[in-house]
């Protein structure tokens, strides 16, 4: 490859990096912000905001239960469940659509046991939407049942207050219709229309007019009736696995996430590879068919970091955004989390542009420091500022010392050389000032590339001892996603970070499960 092209390639793939980079960080903080919702949904503690919830999910699924009466124990805590996983929803939804209102259960207002409302809608300050209330109901053992109560003489005093009830999805959808088709409120109205027609034409004008005022009760619960944001199932399985429940939900929020940053990555990489193929087909280095098979692999790798970047982004920041932690917190508002992710997949190609003999151990390190530590430490220090940095692992501080040393020495020489050479070509010295800076010139450039032969050696080792390590790690990690095998993913992740000297929390979905029950706080 010649220098100009490899120039120009290298060019073109930071430029697309780097627009990556930049388009993930929208996606990931509005995704990443909804998925804190669920846990603070679990908590029951929303740090950022300072506020503890009466309830969080993980208290509920706590709850006493009597032997006598597991069953009805279970469903009455399964609506207190759903008012707390409805309003994380909600929430969710409001904040990925860039709405500034957000839903609040009344007893978390202060409201407590609120005689008319379970939840409401607050404006950007805080404050109470007027008529925002509504009721939910996750009662009866059917849809049929639940109509049945929610017409019931004891439901009354919602109706002449006008506030709406909520309901389960799937009870909502048997109570609607669905697909053109009736659903129960519309049968039981026609049912009445008939009972009245009848009654009416019988001279029995007294039954009529109840009949119509029973229609009249049912066509207001049809136009005032919503949604929950869950069915019934999702209710049981909040209050009876709480830690799994949320954790489907994140994993939901994260995947559009990840598919909503495809489009944009695909988009990108396809845009610039465009650009770059039709240069290189009218300049004749590249047939048509060629061009075009270049642009649109070009596209599909772009989609696929966009993904990457846009699911693993997301997570990262929305379970920082709700840490115990202030420092985290304060991460979770920069754009280091997009950035980690991004940064990790440089890093990650710089060692595949290594094992496959593409630049040398020096190249790798530089670029590797440059478009991974670098950044991160960048975006880190820039918006934080100083910050205590842990104790590196032993394994890693060895390798550490012997390449710092080098790099140290390699960056300061370089550094010199260059501050040296512009003081040359920055003004005219009397010869005898120019021969002592031509002088300190080869110097430089002589301890340049002594600390060059170091640095390349210690890389060099310490990559070759790994080599196969990181082999496989990755054909694990691999083989995992295309069998949509998390335990399998999950140990190979764990792998990879115990040959970089770490510990992994857990090595597989049982001990992640495990974690989440327990009060132990997620190492970052």
């Amino acid at each position: 490859m010649s220098n100009s092209k490899r120039i120009s390639d290298d060019y073109s793939e930071k430029l697309e990096d780097a627009a990556l980079a930049g388009g993930a960080a929208e996606t990931v903080r509005r995704y990443g912000s909804a998925i804190k919702e669920h846990s603070v949904a679990y908590y029951g503690v929303d740090n950022e905001a300072g506020v503890r919830l009466t309830k969080g999910l993980k208290s509920i699924s706590e709850s006493k239960i009597n032997p006598d009466f597991a069953d009805s124990n279970i469903k009455q805590q399964a609506g207190f469940s759903a008012e707390v996983k409805s309003t994380a929803r909600g929430n969710a939804e409001n904040i990925i659509r860039g709405r500034s209102t957000r839903f609040r259960r009344t007893d978390d207002l202060g409201m407590v046991n609120d005689p008319l409302r379970d939840v409401v809608e607050v404006d950007a300050s805080g404050r109470v939407i007027p008529g925002s209330g509504s009721q939910m109901k996750f009662v009866g053992g059917d849809p049929e049942a639940l109509l049945d109560k929610l017409t019931s003489p004891k439901y009354q005093k919602y109706a002449d207050n006008n506030v709406p009830f909520m309901v389960a999805d799937d009870d909502y959808a048997a109570l609607m219709g669905t697909n053109g088709n009736d659903g129960i409120i519309d049968r039981r109205i026609a049912e009445l229309e008939r009972q009245a027609k009848r009654t009416q034409e019988s001279g029995n004008s007294s039954v009529a007019a109840q009949k119509r005022q029973e229609i009249a009760k049912l066509k207001q619960i049809k136009k005032d009736l919503k949604k929950a944001g869950l069915d019934r199932d999702e209710a049981i399985e909040a209050r009876r696995n709480p830690e799994l429940s949320t954790a489907k939900d994140i994993a939901g929020l994260a995947h559009r996430a990840g598919m909503e940053q495809a489009k944009y990555g695909g988009a990108i990489a396809g845009s610039i590879a465009m650009v770059t193929n039709l240069v290189a087909f009218l300049k004749g280095d590249k047939t048509f068919g060629d061009a075009v098979a270049s642009t649109a692999a070009a596209a599909g790798t772009g989609a696929a970091i966009g993904y990457g970047t846009g699911f693993a982004g997301a997570t990262v920041k929305g379970l920082l955004q709700n840490s115990s932690s202030a420092f985290w917190r304060g991460v979770s508002k920069t754009s280091l989390p997009a950035q980690m992710v991004s940064s990790a997949m440089s890093v990650g190609k710089s060692l595949h542009r290594y094992f496959t003999h593409q630049i040398s151990g020096a190249e790798c390190m530089s670029e590797m420091a440059q478009d991974g530590v670098g950044t991160i430490g960048s975006v880190m220090c820039s918006t934080i500022g100083i910050a205590a940095i842990p104790a590196a692992a032993p394994a890693v501080v060895g390798v550490m010392v012997g390449v710092g040393a080098a790099m140290i020495g390699y960056t300061l020489a370089t550094a010199a050389y260059k501050e040296i050479m512009s003081a040359m070509n920055a003004a005219s010295y009397a010869r005898s000032e120019r021969i002592r800076i031509e002088r300190e010139c080869e110097e430089s450039i002589r301890m340049i590339r002594q600390y060059r032969r170091e640095m390349e050696e210690q890389v060099d080792r310490y990559l070759s001892e790994h080599k196969k390590a990181f082999e496989s790690c990755f054909m694990t990690l691999d083989d995992a996603i295309l069998h949509d095998d998390v335990d399998g993913f999950i140990r190979g992740n764990a792998e990879f970070q115990g040959i970089l000297g770490g510990k992994a929390q857990f090595s597989s979905f049982n001990e992640f499960d495990g974690l989440m029950r327990s009060d132990e706080d997620f190492v970052f």
